[in-house]
């Protein structure tokens, strides 16, 4: 069984499109990019990725048949980033992921910034989802979520190896507590993160002006991996396609005969699971 699996964080660059099918040719292209030239087999796109159509922000229905379109005719996985939604609960933070085939997933934002929740009434979902590639388990945590051990440990101990982080950062300071806590993750799950964020200047959209990122592909920090847990990183600030080689083998190695085992050696009996995947 293949046990290495080439993933793209796609450091999107935000800007205005004068039309929404203008912004979907371009996300296309950038996909293409990434499966014909660097045969990526999955890509994670950042939060809020369609922050530049003009009017509206595309909905479910279109960002649903866009991603399974894409996916299927490339033959590769998306973690399509984010997009807001109106639901029966209220307003929430969705991230659509597309499978080789075109099959959709969804996972909505569990933790909502104190801006998302303030400008716009958002709420967060309820419950984390798990999604078997095949190959291995992925799970994704939207930005503000991967701030929370609890929620990511539980992926942790349903199987997931890799863990996907859109995210949208409008300075350095919160690019930098999503990335740190993101490698906090991977050491403390023994799982690979994989953060995408945006670059770029939003005039048209309230709240979107500024963007700030450097993605990073995460590992944990044992032998056979980077020692500083920093397996790539994306250039600081500027468009670009990040590219890695996830050794899903060393992984699964070191989860059972790593230096440290903490998803093992966690005391349960004092601090029990405060949630579980369904």
């Amino acid at each position: 069984m293949e046990t290495r699996w080439r993933v793209a964080s796609m450091q999107w660059q935000h800007r205005e499109f004068s039309s929404a099918e203008l912004f979907w040719q371009e996300l296309f292209w950038q996909l293409r990019i990434a499966r014909n030239d660097y045969a990526a087999e999955m890509v994670v796109l950042p939060e809020y990725v369609g922050a530049g159509v003009p009017g509206a922000w595309p909905d479910e229905e279109a960002w649903s048949s866009r991603l399974s379109e894409f996916a299927s005719q490339l033959g590769i996985w998306i973690v399509g980033g984010s997009f807001p939604v109106s639901t029966p609960q209220g307003l929430r933070n969705r991230c659509l992921v597309a499978g080789a085939d075109g099959q959709i997933f969804s996972q909505d934002k569990l933790h909502i910034t104190p801006w998302e929740a303030d400008t716009w009434q958002m709420v967060g979902g309820n419950q984390c989802v798990v999604i078997d590639t095949g190959l291995c388990k992925i799970g994704v945590a939207i930005c503000y979520d991967v701030e929370f051990p609890e929620q990511i440990r539980a992926l942790a101990d349903a199987g997931v190896e890799v863990l996907c982080v859109p995210y949208c950062t409008d300075d350095v300071s919160g690019h930098h507590r999503v990335t740190r806590c993101a490698l906090a993750r991977a050491v403390e799950n023994t799982m690979y993160v994989v953060t995408a964020g945006g670059v770029g200047t939003i005039r048209n959209r309230e709240g979107f002006a500024h963007h700030f990122a450097e993605s990073v592909i995460a590992t944990p920090c044992d032998v056979g991996f980077p020692a500083d847990g920093i397996l790539s990183r994306a250039l600081s600030g500027q468009a670009h396609c990040l590219i890695a080689d996830l050794d899903l083998a060393l992984l699964r190695n070191k989860r059972i005969a790593g230096t440290v085992l903490p998803l093992r050696d966690l005391r349960r009996d004092l601090f029990p699971a405060l949630c579980a995947v369904k």
